[in-house]
């Protein structure tokens, strides 16, 4: 197993800037590895596609609340369309009852669904309800621990616009990180 520190940057040639500064640093050609990750959701890592078996992290409640703001706009919908319709056409009560009550619904799971929504907390991910960063260019250093390369490598990617830098334990082959996943959990240097 290799220690790896990753930067994660938004384009590619920030993340060449990069390789070259760990160049001029001494690092050797087969320590350093540059790939892309798209954005979540796009690693296709299920059978079905998609990364997470269920959801991400940051969806978790989002089923709770949409079908709470579902009942609450079916409601409000069904009151406002009977109403709207007594007050303009007595006949059409209850297609318009059924119509205001089907677009309440709607509104409201959407509304719900949104609200329960959030941005992913990393501390709370796991590997079914990951919290994935967005897609990036990432730049993977094999670094020695002991030695002064893990502050070097940190120190090259953040000084050349890493996002975030991480740190990681992989296994490295052929001068790649062979079995990166998008869904670990980050330690963050």
């Amino acid at each position: 197993m290799a220690n790896i520190i990753a930067g994660h940057f938004d384009t590619q040639p920030q993340a060449d800037a990069a390789v070259s500064a760990l160049a001029s640093q001494g690092f050797d050609r087969g320590d350093y590895t540059c790939f892309y990750t798209p954005p979540p959701g796009q690693h296709d890592l299920q059978p079905l596609g998609g990364d997470a078996k269920h959801h991400s992290e940051g969806t978790k409640e989002a089923g709770k609340t949409a079908a709470a703001g579902s009942a609450i706009g079916g409601v409000t919908g069904l009151a406002i369309g009977t109403a709207a319709a007594v007050a303009m056409e007595p006949g059409l009560t209850a297609i318009a009852a059924a119509a205001g009550a089907g677009v309440g619904a709607y509104a409201g799971a959407l509304a719900g669904g949104l609200s329960g929504s959030r941005q992913s907390d990393s501390s709370a991910a796991t590997r079914d309800e990951p919290a994935e960063p967005p897609a990036a260019v990432i730049l993977a250093v094999r670094v020695n621990v002991a030695g002064e390369d893990e502050e070097c490598a940190s120190r090259v990617l953040r000084d050349q616009g890493a996002r975030r830098v991480e740190r990681a334990v992989g296994n490295w082959a052929n001068g790649s990180w062979v079995d990166f996943d998008p869904r670990r959990t980050p330690q963050f240097v």
